[in-house]
C-alpha cells in the first residue's frame, strides 16, 4: 500500500519531456497517447517504456450541484456543507467536465537498457514527428508511474480549459436561460427527453440526471408523462 509521501514524490518527480501543442476537441472525442519512461527499480541501466491510450470524452457543462453529489462521494457531511455553502455565493458558476478513460487493452511495455534521460528524449524525438496526434512522454516513477500520468493529463486539462470555455461561450453554451441553468444543460436534458422515449431505462437514467443536477422538481411532470409512455 502506498503512503501519502510515496504517491507525493511520484508526483514531485514527474518530469514531462514532451507536451503536445494541441489541446482537446471541444466538441468531440479526443485520443491522447501517452510514453511513460521509468527507471527500473534495483536494476542498474534498465528502463521500462510503457505506451498507451487514453479516450478524453467531449467535455461537457454540469451544475454545480452535479458537481458536490458526484465528487464528494467519499466525503462527510461537514465537508459536502462548505462546499455547498461556498457555491452559493457563485451565481453563474460554470463547471466543464471532462471525461477521462484509460484505455488497457491499448496498454503495452518493454524493457531496454539505457540511462532514463536519455531514454526520455530519444522517444520525445520520435514524438515530436508526428504532430497529428496528441501525444505526450513522461518520465516517471516505476511504481507510481500512474500517479505521473494523472500529473500529465492534469495538465493537458488545464491547457485546453481555456479554449473549449471560449468555444462553447461563442456558440451560447455557457449563458444561462432560466434558473442560472447553462444552455449546454438544458440542450443536454432536451437530447436525453427524446432518447428515452420509448425506452423506460433511459428514461430511469434521465430521472437520476435530473435529480444529480438539481431540476427533478422543475422537469417533474414534464418526466412523468415520459416515464408512464415509455416501455
Amino acid at each position: 500500500m502506498a503512503t501519502y509521501d510515496d504517491l507525493w514524490y511520484a508526483a514531485k518527480s514527474t518530469r514531462i519531456v514532451y507536451s503536445p501543442p494541441k489541446v482537446l476537441e471541444t466538441f468531440g472525442e479526443t485520443t491522447i497517447r501517452y510514453y511513460m519512461v521509468t527507471e527500473v527499480l534495483d536494476t542498474v541501466g534498465q528502463v521500462r517504456i510503457r505506451k498507451g491510450r487514453i479516450s478524453a470524452q467531449r467535455p461537457r457543462v454540469i451544475m454545480p450541484h452535479y458537481f458536490v453529489s458526484q465528487a464528494l462521494v467519499n466525503f462527510g457531511d461537514e465537508a459536502r456543507q462548505y462546499i455547498e455553502g461556498a457555491l452559493r455565493g457563485t451565481e453563474g458558476l460554470r463547471i466543464i467536465e471532462y471525461g477521462l478513460q484509460f484505455s488497457k487493452d491499448q496498454h503495452s511495455e518493454e524493457t531496454v537498457q539505457g540511462q532514463v534521460d536519455e531514454i526520455g528524449e530519444q522517444v520525445a524525438r520520435t514524438a515530436r514527428k508526428d504532430d497529428h496526434d496528441l501525444c505526450g512522454v513522461i518520465i516517471g516513477v516505476d511504481d507510481h508511474w500512474e500517479v505521473s500520468l494523472l500529473s500529465f493529463i492534469h495538465g493537458v486539462v488545464r491547457r485546453s480549459l481555456p479554449q473549449n470555455a471560449r468555444d462553447m461561450a461563442s456558440r451560447g453554451l455557457l449563458q444561462a436561460s432560466s434558473n442560472q441553468v447553462p444552455n449546454a444543460v438544458r440542450i443536454e436534458i432536451e437530447s436525453d427527453f427524446r432518447a428515452a422515449d420509448s425506452s423506460r431505462d433511459r428514461a430511469r437514467a434521465l430521472g437520476e440526471k435530473l435529480r444529480s443536477y438539481g431540476l427533478f422538481e422543475e422537469y417533474e411532470d414534464r418526466f412523468y408523462d415520459l416515464f408512464r409512455n415509455s416501455r
